[in-house]
This record gives C-alpha cells, structure tokens and sequence, in this order.
C-alpha cells in the first residue's frame, strides 16, 4: 500500500473528507467481485457510513422532488458479472444496501464470453499477441469482430473454446425483487466511440428493447460501456427516455450535476479498506485529479 493510499484512507482523513463532502453525491463503479472478503469489508465500510440510493432516488432528487440523504452512496456494477449475483447481491441483502446493475442483454441467457475474455485466453495460447485486450478497445468496431472472430475460431480449433456463465431471466428477477436497478450497458458492449453512428443507436436500441422485456418496463439508466463517452449517442438516450448517463471519470458528482455525465469513482472489489476508504470519502479523486492538473502545468512550463 502506497504512504498516499494509507494517508488519504486512516480514519482521520478520511472522517474529516466524508464530512466536507457530506451533501456530494458519490457513485461507485464496480465490475467482478473476485474476494468475498474484501468486498465484504468494503460493504461494511458503506453500511456504516454511507446511506446507499439507486437511479430512482437520483432522478427524483433531480427533479426537486426530494432531498438525497446525507453522506449518500450510489453503488453501481458494469458487465453483468456472474459473481454479483453470486458474491454482491447476498452481502449486500445481509446489509439492507440496494445497487444498479448496468448489463449487456444480448448475454442474458447465454453462455457468450465476453470479448476480452476471448481476447484474454487468445493471447495465453498466442493466437493474438500479448497487449491485444487494450490495442482492441482502439480499433474500429468491425476490426475488433472481425479479429476477435478469427481467433474464437482458432482457439476451437485449439481445443480451447471459451463460453462463461451469464445471468439469467432469473438471476434478473432475484436482483430486481431485492430492490435493486437494472441498467443499460449496450447489447454486448462494444467501445461505442469505435462505432459508427448508426451501430451506436443499434446497440443502445437492441439492448433498451431487450431489457423493457427482461424488466417489464424500460430502463433509465445508462452507463457507457468501458466509460468511453461517444457523444453520437446522447441524442439516442434522451429519445429513449434515459434520465440518467454514467460515464467513469473519477469524481464525485457535482452540486448541480448534468444528469447525461453523472460521474463515477472506480474502485475494486477487492481493494483493501484503507483505498475503500480514501475513494469513497473524495480524497482519492481529489489528489488523482490535483495530479493531473499539476502534470499538465510542468507539461506546459516545459514548453510542450
């Protein structure tokens, strides 16, 4: 652990930034759940401290209708991992905590790896080379299937085929009955500022339709897939109906937030208490974001 991470996340400091934020909404983002025992932890941390809302509470908020608690907290999931249904959503029943999970319908029910696993276990039988998971987040969508394509069939032919469990209508179901959110992550999550505009609104489309269904009603949610924000898109959102837009930028969300950029804090699942901590309470963002800032400064005094 880092002297910063240990500094910004002791009790201290961490008290005195939850209290200075204490009216700023923070929304988490997280993806698997691979420890139990981290993540159990960090719910303690959030059943303590924090009072959890979902996309409901924030919109109602927005439109003046109520007030946000103090010190509220908004857990999200992206991807549709089988270990929040699994690991997540029994600590969290345990702790009385609600959550959105932002899924990729066109998965439901299937046993569909997502891409970069099989990007991931091409580049371990050197189908693809090492670092194809990131170079493919770059590429034109088409490249990215076109590539990926070639690959799942070689890895066939290898005797390594790759499928993984997804969620199911009733994994669905079970979420929703525990008061959580279901949102939109896009049929089966591309990098939509890869597509082109007409695959942007196809994706979004495919996947607002297939959820009204799985859901009964339509999504309000949306978090763009890989935070990779593809301004095309927006337009689509607001004819669907979203109200609210997550992309990932490391910050707590404004005073007076734009509800198509609510802002979001990355954190891992399994990270220990003390970076849990300095996340949650806005001195973590605050010090990456102070970093940037002074790194673009020498950048420019050095005259780049």
């Amino acid at each position: 652990m880092s002297l910063v991470i240990k500094a910004l996340g002791s009790r201290p400091v961490s008290t005195a930034a939850n209290w200075l934020t204490r009216n700023r909404l923070r929304v988490l983002t997280y993806h698997g759940v691979p420890d139990p025992i981290a993540f159990a932890h960090q719910m303690d941390l959030i059943a303590e401290r924090y009072s959890t809302v979902n996309g409901p509470d924030v919109i109602a908020w927005l439109d003046g209708l109520r007030r946000l608690p103090k010190y509220a907290l908004w857990i999200t999931f992206d991807d549709g991992d089988p270990s929040v249904i699994d690991i997540a959503l029994p600590l969290m029943k345990e702790r009385e905590l609600v959550a959105t999970a932002f899924i990729c319908p066109g998965l439901v029910d299937t046993t569909r790896a997502q891409w970069w696993d099989i990007a991931a276990e091409a580049v371990d039988a050197n189908v693809l080379p090492p670092g194809s998971v990131v170079r493919l987040k770059r590429v034109a969508d088409a490249a990215r299937r076109a590539e990926l394509a070639e690959a799942a069939a070689e890895l066939t032919k290898l005797g390594r085929p790759v499928t993984r469990r997804q969620w199911s209508q009733a994994d669905v179901d079970s979420w929703v009955a525990a008061g959580n959110e279901i949102g939109n992550h896009t049929w089966d999550h591309p990098c939509l500022d890869r597509c082109s505009p007409e695959e942007q609104e196809l994706q979004i489309r495919q996947a607002h339709d297939a959820l009204t269904v799985l859901l009964g009603s339509a999504p309000v949610s949306f978090a763009w897939p890989n935070g990779n924000v593809a301004q095309d898109s927006v337009a689509v959102l607001r004819r669907l109906g979203y109200r609210l837009v997550l992309p990932c930028d490391h910050r707590l969300v404004s005073s007076k937030p734009d509800p198509m950029a609510i802002s979001r804090l990355r954190i891992d699942a399994d990270a220990g208490v003390p970076r849990a901590r300095a996340i949650m309470c806005g001195a973590h963002s605050a010090v990456f974001h102070l970093g940037g800032r002074v790194r673009r400064l020498k950048g420019i005094g050095r005259g780049t």
